[in-house]
């Protein structure tokens, strides 16, 4: 059978049908006469005692190919030949699917819709009741704020009047009182300055021409020391610590001095070499 098939160019299944006298398994009238006189030929049997034997019909039919396809192989199948899809087939096919994905889509975008819908009203709903509590807790604090109101008014009014006699004492307090001064030699002493206690105070020197001046206090430590020229204008700090300050003035005709605010008289007599001593008394 291998040799004849190789030689013939049959299948095997169809050799084996004919050897073992299976013809109705051969593909149609036309090749089961066909295949059995070939076989019979090549075996070497009576190809008409044969095909009489097995009732295998002599007439000619004329087989039906509509059907067959010629393989790979160059043998021909008489088989249902394979017709090749389109790209138009495919896409019949396919509708189907596109269809229910797009439904199944738009079945998901309304359930969201919908949720999306309630959740907002929900949330809209509690805003208000919350807005309304809010407003009720405005409106009973505004009557109590209006009942406060009133008493912390009155104490308001109460705390400013003492705050500014207070504020009126302090600056009283604070304000310096020079006293009087007496003048001997080439310097003016005041010796009893009143000078506000625990407050630095300022030691303000103007010039309206060239002016040489040096600031100690009583311990003998310089201030400031420095030329004012013309409008020069000068502020020297007095800590709070200090207990008196010594001024030595080169030009005392051109030279102005007061003591937080409160002019200071040199009573130089147009001296031009001048010195002022103060005392403080805290």
């Amino acid at each position: 059978m291998t040799i004849f098939n190789k030689r013939q160019r049959f299948q095997k299944r169809y050799l084996a049908a004919i050897e073992n006298g299976q013809f109705d398994q051969l593909p149609g009238a036309f090749y089961e006469r066909a295949f059995v006189r070939q076989y019979a030929a090549a075996v070497g049997l009576d190809v008409a005692d044969f095909m009489q034997n097995h009732d295998i019909t002599t007439e000619q039919v004329e087989p039906d190919l509509s059907g067959a396809r010629v393989d790979a192989d160059n043998v021909t199948r008489a088989g249902m030949h394979k017709v090749e899809e389109t790209a138009a087939d495919k896409t019949r096919q396919m509708m189907p699917k596109i269809l229910i994905g797009v439904a199944v889509i738009a079945i998901i975008a309304v359930i969201w819709a919908v949720v999306a819908s309630f959740a907002g009203s929900a949330k809209q709903h509690s805003k208000n009741e919350s807005s309304v509590s809010v407003t009720t807790s405005k409106v009973s604090s505004v009557a109590s704020s209006e009942s406060k109101s009133t008493t912390d008014e009155s104490k308001k009014s109460s705390s400013k009047k003492e705050s500014s006699k207070k504020e009126s004492s302090e600056k009283k307090d604070d304000k310096v009182e020079l006293g009087t001064g007496t003048a001997a030699g080439n310097t003016v002493t005041y010796a009893a300055v009143k000078a506000p206690a625990d407050k630095e105070m300022t030691l303000n020197l103007k010039s309206t021409g060239a002016s040489w001046i040096q600031v100690k206090d009583a311990a003998g430590t310089v201030l400031w020391n420095g030329t004012l020229q013309a409008n020069g204008n000068q502020d020297v700090k007095i800590p709070a610590t200090v207990t008196g300050v010594s001024v030595s003035i080169g030009n005392a005709t051109v030279t102005t001095m007061s003591l937080d605010g409160s002019e200071v008289n040199l009573m130089n007599n147009n001296a031009i070499v001048w010195n002022a001593n103060m005392t403080f008394q805290r």
